[in-house]
Order: C-alpha cells, then structure tokens, then sequence
C-alpha cells in the first residue's frame, strides 16, 4: 500500500454564500511572465525544458488570492481572438507588439495545469475574456465577486459588491464603485466607455476624437452624460473649442462606443466554477513541471489546495 504525504489534504466542501473570484487569465499571465523573467537562459524549465516562469507565478498567485480573499469559488477567462468588435472594426487592436516566444508558448501549459488543478476555464471566439467577465459578474451580482486584473476597461464593472483588483507596484488597488467614484470625480462605472470612445485607446487601436484627450473626454462626459448626448446636444461656451471636431469625427466616435462597452448577457454556466481543487491532479501537474517549490510549500501547508 503506497502512502503519499498528501494522503490528508481533504476537499473542503463549500456551502452559504459565493465569494468568487474571477480571474483575467490573458492578463495576469503577461504580468506573472514579465515580473519573473530576467533572461531566458536562467527562465526555470520542466523536464522537458519547457519555460514555465510565468505559469508558476500565476499559480502561486492564484493560490494566494484565493486563500486571502477566501473565494469559495474560481473561474478563469482566457482571450481566443478579437471576436465581434474585429468585424464591426477591422483594425481594432492593430498594432500590438507580437507576444514573445517564451510567453506565448506558456498559454497551452497554464491551461494543462488549470484543468489538472480542475480550475473552471471560460473563452470564445466570439466574445473577449473581458466580456465574459462582464457576463459571469452579471450573473453573479447577488454574490461577493473579485476580479483580478489591470484592464481598465473592467472599471465599468465595478459595484458595491464586484470590485477589481488592481495591481501598482508591490500593492493591490481595491477597485469599487467608491474608488472609481473618487478617481472620476463623480462619473458612473459605465461611462468608462464614453471616456474612452472620446479619447480614444491606442492599446485597443480605438482613435477616438482626434485633438480631445482625457481632460476633454471627462468634461464632454461630465455635462452630457454620454456619446450620444453630446452628438444631439448644445454646446455650451465652455466647450464650444470642442464641437467642431466633435461633429468632424461624429461617425467615428459612434463607431468606438460600440467597441468600448463590455457584453455582459453572454451566456456563461456559473454553476460548473471551481469550489473545490483536484489535490491529485494538482500534485501531479506540479509534479511534472518541477514546481518543486509550491510542492514543498503545501506539503507544508504554507499554501492551502
């Protein structure tokens, strides 16, 4: 009979009220990937000299959050293209810096490990990892939700009960309606997509209003409320230096505010969310990819499964 020292390592089962944590896979793998990497050559491997710096990272971060947070339950959304907004707008996301080699060659390795860890995946072609977010948080707004990430378009998620972390530096940022509140001096969460169709995104290749930046974008969005107001409304003299453009580019700002709002009545299964990890499946998958460290530290119970 074999033994194995993670023979009592139970399955905790969850009961009462969810807190969830939804977790932006795209996003905090670049960040795991580029805060551990220092050169190649040094970048840790598997047995079969696969890089794994990144997908380590996000593990142990997962892992983390999820004990500090005490999320009963898990969901990781994952980018597969630039779905619907790449139809309604070809150039959208044009001019990305191509994703490293050593990064790109992560992505299939984190989803093997997710699914021997039996975390809960969600991605489509036709929706981005962010609108599928929107929709899980949706489904989920009588819950306590987190959702892990620095894309600043899940702002307009945020709520009372839904807030996002957000990492600067060595700390977290607890994004709720009240941080956003203070940040924008008094705009609402959802008109994050106004502000951002008036002044545009270079990340997601969205022009917006040529000569009208932030500052702008907030003052428009500050008296009209939102794009479509402010195409029919008056002027006021303190942004008369707006309008010309405002009507020169009318077409294209309509077009941006299509693109910047996030979907949120995808349909999404909450019920298939991870409450409980696979302890065996985990163990092995660590096992594999030399994660000898995080082995060392359950068996230690410094990190919780």
């Amino acid at each position: 009979m074999q033994i194995s020292l993670f023979d009592d390592l139970e399955k905790k089962p969850t009961t009462g009220p969810k807190t969830v944590l939804l977790i932006d896979g795209n996003n905090l793998l670049n960040r795991c990937f580029y805060a551990t990497v220092k050169s190649v050559e040094r970048l840790p491997k598997d047995s079969d000299s696969r890089l794994t710096n990144g997908v380590s990272s996000f593990v142990r971060s997962l892992l983390s959050y999820r004990k500090s947070l005490e999320a009963t339950h898990i969901g990781v959304t994952f980018d597969e293209g630039r779905g619907f907004r790449a139809r309604l707008y070809p150039a959208y996301k044009d001019g990305r810096k191509e994703t490293p080699r050593e990064l790109k060659l992560q992505f299939p390795i984190l989803k093997e490990v997710l699914k021997c860890m039996g975390i809960s995946m969600f991605s489509s072609k036709e929706y981005e990892a962010d609108d599928l977010i929107g929709s899980l948080a949706t489904a989920l707004k009588e819950d306590k939700v987190y959702i892990l990430s620095n894309d600043k378009d899940l702002h307009q998620l945020v709520t009372d009960s839904t807030i996002q972390i957000v990492r600067k530096g060595s700390n977290d940022v607890m994004f709720d309606k009240n941080t956003f509140l203070e940040q924008y001096n008094g705009l609402q969460p959802e008109q994050i997509t106004d502000l951002k169709a008036i002044a545009g995104d270079s990340s997601d290749n969205i022009i917006g209003i040529p000569g009208i930046g932030d500052k702008g974008a907030y003052n428009l969005i500050d008296h009209f409320s939102s794009v479509e107001e402010m195409i029919k409304g008056d002027f006021p003299s303190s942004l008369k230096r707006y309008e010309e453009k405002v009507k020169k580019h009318e077409e294209d700002v309509l077009l941006a505010k299509k693109l910047t709002p996030l979907v949120k009545d995808v349909e999404v299964d909450i019920s298939s969310l991870t409450s409980t990890l696979d302890i065996d499946g985990t163990i092995g998958i660590f096992g594999e990819l030399s994660f000898h460290k995080l082995l060392e530290e359950i068996k230690t119970r410094k990190i919780d499964l």
